[in-house]
C-alpha cells in the first residue's frame, strides 16, 4: 500500500503539483506501528486529479476531497486548505490554498502534522518528530481551537491513551477550560472516539472529569 501511495505522489508531482502523505500514517510509520490508512494532501484541486486518475470518487469535491482507487487500495486525497470556524465544528468556511505550511497549521496536534514526500523522506515543519520522540501530545495553535472543535479534546485523550503519550501542559489547560463543550458534540461522534480508546484513554476521561459531559446509554 505504501509503495502505491508513493506512486500516486509521483504521478501528481510529475504533473506539476505538490503532494504528501500526511496525518496518521507518517506518525505511525515513524513509531513503528503498522497502519493501513493513508491520507494524501496536495495543492492540486479535485478537478485536476480527475484528469490524472481514472478510478476516482469525487462525491465530496466541493470540500476539496476525493478518493483514488489504485491496486485495490483506497487513498483519500484532500486539497491544501485553511478553515475558519463560524459557529461550531459543523459551520466551517473553507479556502483552498497553495501552501503546505498553512494546511498543516489547521490540523489538531503536531504528531499528526508529519509528512512523507514522494521520495519517502519525512517533512517535519512543526517539530513533530521532537514531540514523537518525547511522547508528547501538543496542540497546534492556541487553546481556543479546542473551543472551535471540541472533538479535538476527545482526540487528544484517545491519542494520549492509545500511544501512552503525555499531554502537553498547555493542552491540559485547554482541556480544563473547554472540556464542558464535549456535551455539544453529537452522540455518534462521541461514541466513535470512545470506541477507539483503550482503557488508558477511558481512565484519562475520568481523570480530567470529562466523563460527566458524555451521555450514558
Amino acid at each position: 500500500m505504501y509503495e502505491t501511495a508513493l506512486n500516486i505522489l509521483n504521478i501528481i508531482e510529475n504533473n506539476g503539483y505538490k503532494a504528501y502523505i500526511v496525518g496518521g500514517y507518517p506518525r505511525d510509520k515513524y513509531l513503528g506501528i503498522e497502519s493501513t490508512d493513508i491520507d494524501i494532501c496536495t495543492n492540486a484541486k479535485v478537478a485536476d486529479l480527475e484528469l490524472l486518475f481514472n478510478d476516482i470518487d469525487t462525491k465530496y469535491k466541493n470540500y476539496g476531497n476525493c478518493i483514488v482507487h489504485m491496486n485495490n487500495y483506497n487513498f483519500e486525497i484532500t486539497t491544501f486548505r485553511k478553515e475558519k470556524y463560524l459557529k461550531n465544528r459543523n459551520d466551517v468556511e473553507i479556502d483552498f490554498i497553495e501552501s503546505l505550511n498553512e494546511d498543516l497549521i489547521r490540523r489538531d496536534f503536531t504528531i499528526n502534522a508529519l509528512c512523507i514526500d514522494k521520495d519517502g523522506k519525512y517533512i517535519d515543519i512543526l517539530n513533530s518528530i521532537n514531540d514523537l520522540d518525547n511522547k508528547t501530545i501538543r496542540l497546534i495553535g492556541n487553546v481556543d481551537r479546542l473551543k472551535d472543535d471540541p472533538l479535538r479534546i476527545l482526540r487528544a485523550i484517545r491519542f494520549s491513551g492509545n500511544l501512552n503519550f503525555k499531554l502537553d501542559n498547555y493542552l491540559i489547560e485547554g482541556i480544563n477550560k473547554y472540556g464542558y463543550l464535549i456535551a455539544n458534540l453529537s452522540n455518534n461522534k462521541i461514541k466513535e472516539e470512545i470506541n477507539k480508546m483503550n482503557s488508558n484513554g477511558i481512565s484519562l476521561l475520568k481523570q480530567y472529569n470529562l466523563d460527566k459531559y458524555i451521555e450514558k446509554d
